[in-house]
């Protein structure tokens, strides 16, 4: 790949060794596919800071919190599938990243975190904004490197990109993740414009940045499947397909065909969470199944519906009823994961299968299921969708769990939305409806904290079609930081912040009748007046007061910014009316 036009190394081959070293650095990334560098503000990181703000093949962005910023570089990375590269300075601002990198490491998204640090003879000697970044991470990281300090032979230029060239590829494996390169600088950090000659000249630099891999190329899963599994799989006819969290990253509609192949060649109903593509591409898959958090609940039922086999692809669904269900069961279990980690919380004697679902859909033959078997589980979902659409559709009052529901109806086509946790995601997964909008759906929950809800979704929505937040207002103040991110946008966010005051999810626990104290330090209301903080970072907002207001909103989204939508509701009266809904 040769330099292009503007030659990005012109200004570095006239200044230090550091902006040559970060120069390279930014270079090799940007040939490897990088397209996104998000930096926080330091002295100790201008080297590399500089380098992505002047390479004409990347887009740098700017986000003052290093917290916000990690999470706004995890949104982009799982909407678009390509590491996003953070840089911060050298200290306490890379702990900063260690929400997002954990969140990163449990969803299988790839980062990749470049940390500025002092050389090695100012660490451990009190010297100012020091700490140990080695390893800063731990695990939570697919890799780490501590680089040498930077000099301008070819052989020390090559060991750098040979590096880069490594963590790429490491974030992208079978095992996606982040990855942390922690580079040391000394004095002097900012390029001097005067130096009489170039600290190396440009034959050279063209050959250090030179790579060969194609860029930010996904590694592909093995697609050797368990034979043997795969027939102690098949010769069950009364089944169960599992689905829960999943961010395909070959796309939503392969991953919807070969489950809707899979659910077919077994005759197995496919039960399947709010949180992959599922619901939004129900057209082709005859038996999926939405409704079971409610159905379920009726111990009869429950017991008709018992399988011989589960076959769970991915993480298990959010909802508690199920999963007691399923702890329940003596059925077989098989876990279906692309990537080599365990799925199974309730420890049951179940067998792994490593890979994805298109691997096994291709393995799979048709087998001879039960007659009445997928009818059974769908006169059970329709019965309870329409039971359901009876309830909701009359609730004249600003019920959460109505919001859900209607965003699943009146949301444009191809609409991202990104679903906070505690009761957004949980109103969704009782609520979204099965269609065919093709919505994608993302969120956090590798690790399921409200840890940087808006920035993440504010990094969803950056550079791709105008997108949807739907969040708490405790979640949404937990990262109201993020707001001061909001200028970096280029796309639209439109958050649909559900104001009840507290934290709507403690309501449904046990210690919510414990005593007074429930409130100050479970419930934890702030009495923010949303209105002035988007005032006070110019933003538009709107109290919406009825439904009437709310579907016009919902049903076209502006191209460009960030809107606040807030909807007060009730959550005391709201446990009451989500208890008569589920009720059977």
């Amino acid at each position: 790949m040769p330099l292009s036009e503007t030659e990005p190394f012109d200004l570095v081959a006239r200044s230090t060794v550091n902006s040559c070293w970060g120069a390279l650095t930014m270079e090799v990334l940007a040939r490897l596919g990088i397209q996104t560098v998000i930096t926080s503000p330091g002295s100790r990181s201008t080297p590399l800071t500089l380098a992505a703000a002047r390479n004409p093949r990347m887009e740098a962005l700017s986000i003052l919190d290093e917290r916000s910023a990690a999470f706004y570089a995890l949104g982009l990375a799982k909407s678009t599938g390509r590491p996003v590269v953070l840089v911060c300075t050298s200290g306490s601002a890379a702990s900063n990243y260690w929400p997002a990198v954990v969140e990163a490491s449990m969803s299988g998204t790839p980062l990749l975190l470049l940390t500025a640090d002092r050389p090695p003879e100012l660490r451990n000697c009190s010297s100012g904004q020091t700490i140990d970044q080695c390893k800063l991470y731990g695990d939570y990281v697919r890799h780490f490197a501590e680089l040498a300090l930077p000099e301008a032979s070819s052989d020390t230029l090559a060991y750098l990109r040979q590096t880069l060239v490594h963590a790429v590829h490491i974030s992208l494996n079978a095992n996606s993740g982040p990855v942390h390169l922690n580079f040391p600088f000394r004095d002097p950090l900012s390029p001097k414009n005067d130096s009489p000659k170039p600290v190396i000249d440009a034959v050279t630099l063209e050959m250090a940045s030179t790579v060969t891999t194609r860029p930010c190329e996904v590694v592909s899963i093995s697609s050797a499947i368990d034979m043997v599994a795969l027939e102690r799989l098949s010769s069950h006819a009364k089944g169960i397909i599992v689905v829960g969290t999943e961010n395909p990253r070959y796309g939503d509609e392969a991953f919807c065909d070969a489950i809707a192949m899979i659910s077919d060649k077994l005759g197995w109903p496919v039960i399947a969470d709010a949180l992959n593509p599922l619901r939004s591409h129900a057209e082709g898959n005859s038996l999926l199944i939405t409704r079971y958090d409610a159905f379920l609940r009726d111990a009869h039922k429950a017991r008709e519906l018992f399988p011989t086999a589960i076959l769970q692809i991915g993480s298990l669904p959010t909802s508690k009823v199920l999963r007691a269900w399923l702890s329940s069961l003596e059925a077989v279990s098989f876990l279906l994961t692309p990537r080599p980690i365990n799925t199974d919380p309730l420890h049951r004697i179940a067998t792994p299968l490593y890979g994805d679902v298109k691997s096994l859909a291709e393995h799979l033959q048709h087998q001879r299921a039960e007659v009445n078997w997928g009818k059974l589980w769908l006169e059970n979902e329709q019965k309870t969708a329409s039971r359901f659409d009876t309830k909701i559709s009359s609730i004249d009052t600003l019920f959460e769990g109505k919001v859900a529901w209607l965003l699943s109806k009146h949301l444009p086509v191809d609409t991202p939305v990104f679903l906070a946790s505690s009761m957004s995601v949980r109103y969704a997964e009782y609520f979204w409806e099965a269609s065919n909008r093709e919505h994608s759906i993302f969120c956090n929950r590798g690790a399921n904290g409200i840890d940087g809800t808006l920035s993440t979704a504010l990094g969803v929505a950056h550079g791709g079609r105008p997108s949807v937040l739907l969040t708490g207002d405790l979640a949404f103040l937990h990262d109201s930081n993020g707001l001061l991110a909001a200028s970096q946008l280029k796309g639209s966010l439109t958050v649909i912040l559900i104001n009840n005051n507290g934290g709507g999810i403690f309501e449904y626990l046990p210690v919510s009748q414990i005593d007074s104290s429930f409130e100050d330090f479970f419930a934890t209301p702030q009495s923010v007046d949303l209105a002035k903080l988007c005032e006070a970072h110019g933003l538009y907002y709107e109290h919406i007061q009825g439904w009437d207001s709310f579907i016009p909103s919902i049903e076209e989204l502006p191209e460009s910014g960030l809107r606040i939508l807030e909807l007060r509701t009730d959550r005391k009266a709201d446990v009451v009316m989500l208890s008569g809904i589920l009720k059977i």
